[in-house]
């Protein structure tokens, strides 16, 4: 990995910097709680970053869930991280055809049966699902899951995505999480 790239961890745990930092995010980000889907990795820039992938329920009249991307800076003497950024990588939507959040860190029912169905067969990486994320109702349901992918070859560079797999339609859709200088474009998607 050179500097700058993502080295992908995923894991439900965090480093102590990053989950002290996580638990206190209430406390100056008002507005919003934030509870860790997963812990994703790290990238060596201006000190350490590391990215947490998190549901946020902003605190309204609707309490609407939404999915973000938190980025962490560790730097050697301070005693704690901070935050750097918080991006919105999953947005709720109330109405028909808008996103439905609702976070399940195991696949299950229909949701593993619908992950089966679609890669079945699929060649060229391995797809660790790590969470469920939410449904949308389209032609079909569409579900959302967040994955670990790591090409299937002799220098394979993980990278984290959002796929999306409807079902009826047969369509999956990938799309970058944390985007790899590597690559040469932000998503992909494939029928079949």
């Amino acid at each position: 990995m050179g500097f700058g790239s993502w080295n992908i961890n995923v894991s439900k745990n965090m480093p102590e910097k990053v989950a002290t930092a996580m638990s206190e995010i209430g406390d100056y980000m008002l507005g919003a709680e934030y509870k860790p889907i997963a812990y994703l990795g790290h990238q060596q820039a201006n000190g350490l970053n590391h990215a947490v992938l998190a549901e946020q329920t902003v605190l309204s009249g609707k309490d609407t869930k939404n999915i973000v991307l938190i980025i962490f800076n560790e730097k050697p003497n301070d005693m704690k991280a901070t935050v750097v950024g918080i991006e919105r990588i999953l947005e709720s939507g109330g109405e028909f055809g808008g996103v439905t959040v609702d976070v399940k860190i195991e696949l299950s029912g229909d949701a593993k049966d619908v992950w089966n169905t679609a890669f079945e067969g699929f060649v060229g990486s391995d797809l660790d699902p790590f969470a469920v994320l939410g449904t949308q109702v389209t032609n079909g349901v569409e579900y959302i899951y967040a994955v670990k992918v790591t090409p299937v070859t002799e220098h394979g560079v993980a990278t984290v995505k959002i796929v999306s797999i409807n079902n009826v339609e047969k369509v999956v859709r990938f799309v970058d999480v944390l985007p790899s200088k590597f690559e040469a474009s932000l998503g992909y998607s494939f029928t079949w």
